[in-house]
């Protein structure tokens, strides 16, 4: 907490007002994943509204970048320390488990709306699996921080999957 209230530049009793360590985390978390304090929920947000409000499939996809490229740079690392943090303590176990299963819908309501261009035989649940499975915060953190890709080659890398594994030819 020392640290915390270091980096913040803050006393440490400013920080222990905030609530336990899990509370602190989860509030970081929250922050890294919609960029704001706002009570706004994620696919209400302006690109997520964009993409699935887009009837063509090329701005829906650049619409997939843009989001790739706002939001994996901050969410990546928090969500690491996230997921490391879960396994040593219950409630942050738990709230970690209900984002997971969040990001699962999220991404399924993203997918929703490129079902005309779903892969034959792939539908909707299929896509989100394969999707959700493949670019979690490990991928990503495998390829910017450990591989030194930049945010730009991960969000082409993103779309290109997309387009390649889900997507009809």
């Amino acid at each position: 907490m020392k640290d915390v209230a270091a980096e913040a530049g803050v006393a440490v009793q400013t920080v222990f007002s905030q609530g336990s360590k899990a509370s602190l985390l989860l509030a970081s978390v929250d922050r890294a994943v919609v960029g704001d304090d706002e009570d706004v929920a994620l696919l209400a947000r302006e690109p997520f509204v964009r993409l699935r409000e887009s009837q063509d499939l090329a701005t829906k996809l650049e619409g997939w970048r843009e989001i790739a490229l706002a939001y994996s740079g901050r969410v990546v690392p928090a969500m690491k320390v996230f997921a490391d943090a879960a396994g040593s303590d219950p409630e942050i176990g738990a709230a970690y488990e209900e984002y997971e299963r969040r990001r699962f819908e999220d991404m399924r309501a993203l997918l929703g709306t490129f079902e005309p261009w779903l892969r034959e035989g792939l539908d909707v649940d299929g896509a989100t699996d394969v999707l959700w499975g493949l670019f979690g915060h490990v991928a990503g953190d495998n390829l910017m921080r450990v591989r030194g890709w930049t945010v730009e080659q991960y969000a082409d890398f993103l779309v290109d999957a997309v387009e390649r594994l889900l997507l009809k030819e």
